[in-house]
């Protein structure tokens, strides 16, 4: 599927290019104008049916390019700092915590169906350090059944408007156009929509909303995704994708620097699909816009390892948001804020050591 080589077999961009870049506690450049940094990229190439790899310096890929230009704006789009979003510095790291106001979510189904139950779980998790909280009203595990929008809206809408009153970034996860249209108007700032702004209407009322969005990759929908889901290469499948849907939503009217993606981990994807993602993630940094991960306590974890049910996955859960923290993410989405948070802070001091003080710690 992938072959390492030495030199490129044709010139850069003269075909199908794309750039990962290396990341380490070394690099001299920062990725995005974020946290992580890099010297060294990793220049993938289509050629002759196949994905072809070749590690060099930046230097090294303008002057071996058949088309310098677009070398020079693939690196641009790397290093240049992302505009905040939502508010936030997308400079630094920011959790958002997962509220699930469903009876049937994978991790959490019914721990939080009661509007106060599921105000005291978002206000803890602002205070142990969550920037936005993520509000959902139907499940979208693998298999998953749609509710209506009526059950939707009904789950959804009390806490959205007492956390918002209170002051709460709040993210409203959703699929449909109509709870979109009624979330951010009890008060909800992003909209986080698992489908990429596919269903009916949900483009235009998303773009109607002012409100930024959240674009995930997911193969097939949440009843069929993990019916044999299949790729070339799904990291590149997983780009192309969410250009496409950047560029829907640019046409839309929605700008640049109120898109987010997210790659979709575990949607629509095998184990082996799920590890090729973390460890290409920093590819989406080629797409000019923040990166949401989200890891947190999926099946994966415990395919991996001892197949623990789900709240028992919280060290697999840190290992891959401090993998996606490595890699540049902007916004990880997680169940357990308080961990993750210490977790990220010694990562963080980790990497910062050896180089000047950031603005962010």
């Amino acid at each position: 599927m992938i072959t390492y080589k030495a030199a490129p077999p044709v010139p850069p961009f003269a075909t199908d290019s794309w750039l990962r870049p290396v990341v380490c506690a070394s690099g001299t450049t920062a990725l995005a104008g974020g946290v992580a940094h890099f010297t060294e990229i990793d220049l993938l190439m289509r050629h002759d049916g196949r994905y072809v790899v070749v590690r060099m310096d930046c230097d090294d890929l303008i002057a071996s390019a058949d088309d310098r230009n677009r070398a020079v704006t693939a690196l641009d789009r790397l290093i240049a700092p992302r505009p905040a979003f939502a508010g936030l510095d997308m400079g630094c790291t920011h959790l958002m915590g997962v509220v699930n106001v469903t009876p049937d979510s994978f991790s959490d189904g019914g721990q939080r169906l009661a509007p106060a139950e599921a105000i005291a779980a978002a206000t803890a998790m602002q205070n142990a350090g969550a920037a936005i909280i993520d509000i959902g009203g139907e499940s979208t595990r693998p298999g998953a059944a749609p509710v209506t929008r009526n059950q939707e809206l009904a789950r959804v809408l009390p806490p959205i408007t007492a956390l918002a009153r209170a002051g709460a970034t709040i993210s409203i996860d959703t699929r449909h156009a109509d709870v979109m249209r009624r979330a951010v108007a009890a008060g909800a700032a992003i909209i986080n929509d698992v489908a990429a702004l596919q269903g009916d209407g949900a483009l235009a009322a998303a773009a109607a909303s002012g409100a930024p969005v959240i674009l995930m990759h997911m193969q097939g929908d949440p009843q069929t995704m993990q019916d044999k889901p299949a790729y070339e290469f799904a990291p590149i499948e997983i780009y192309r994708f969410l250009e496409a849907r950047i560029a829907a939503a640019r046409g839309a009217g929605i700008p640049d620097a109120m898109i987010a993606v997210d790659p979709g981990f575990g949607f629509g994807k095998t184990v082996p699909h799920n590890l090729q993602l973390v460890n290409w993630l920093g590819l989406l940094h080629g797409l000019g816009v923040p990166i949401l991960f989200g890891a947190s306590r999926k099946s994966t974890i415990a395919a991996l390892s001892a197949n623990e049910p789900a709240d028992r996955r919280l060290p697999g859960s840190l290992a891959l948001a401090l993998a996606a923290r490595r890699q540049g993410a902007q916004l990880i989405r997680v169940h357990d804020v308080v961990e993750t948070a210490q977790a990220l802070a010694i990562e963080t001091a980790l990497l910062a050591a050896d180089r000047p003080a950031g603005r962010c710690v």
